[in-house]
């Protein structure tokens, strides 16, 4: 007589959590891609493409400007990525501080992966082609009269498609907090020529 083996529906689970585990675990670090909302991102080193505003431990793709509990994590800083769940990364900076990178897809209006994409990227940026008070300002993230659309991207990352729904546009409008909110307009030839608050 043939013995019956039960297994539970917990215990399935469990195995086949323990399963996908020990295999993700065996892939080489370049092919691990974390699960989710992540989509093809892979673990491992990446560098801010511009100068990136941390508060409360939270980055959105919102791209916040400002905040009094804000700081600014300069651009080309090195951070790793650990892991997601649906549209929230995980990253660790080379102090060892974590925070998370949160997807908002109402104001970004798009994927996940295209935010991270955005806001991380696998080498540094090359400022060599800025002018020199381009390269200060974005030093500083923030955008000034004179720098070109370019410079004001490498400075304070993209406005949200929410307020700004094509970078051709003659002004860009930012985020300060969630209430408050700046214009940056460009003139005819694509430099700032006002910056209203």
């Amino acid at each position: 007589m043939m013995n019956t083996i039960h297994v539970s529906r917990v215990q399935a689970r469990s195995f086949l959590s323990t399963l996908a585990a020990t295999l993700f675990l065996l892939l080489p670090t370049g092919c691990r891609s974390a699960p989710g909302g992540a989509g093809d991102v892979s673990l491992g080193t990446y560098y801010t493409q511009f100068p990136m505003q941390i508060d409360r431990d939270t980055c959105r793709s919102t791209n916040y400007r400002g905040g009094t509990t804000a700081f600014l994590l300069p651009i080309n800083s090195e951070v790793e990525f650990t892991g997601a769940r649906r549209y929230r990364f995980n990253m660790r900076m080379e102090d060892g501080r974590i925070f998370r990178f949160e997807h908002i897809k109402k104001h970004t209006r798009d994927t996940p992966q295209a935010s991270f994409d955005t806001f991380f990227g696998a080498e540094p940026v090359d400022l060599s082609g800025f002018t020199a008070a381009e390269q200060a300002a974005i030093e500083k993230g923030k955008p000034e009269v004179g720098m070109s659309r370019d410079a004001v991207l490498t400075a304070c990352g993209p406005p949200p498609a929410t307020g700004t729904a094509s970078l051709d546009a003659r002004s860009w409008k930012y985020w300060s907090t969630r209430f408050d909110t700046f214009l940056v307009h460009f003139d005819e030839d694509g430099k700032v020529s006002s910056i209203q608050e």
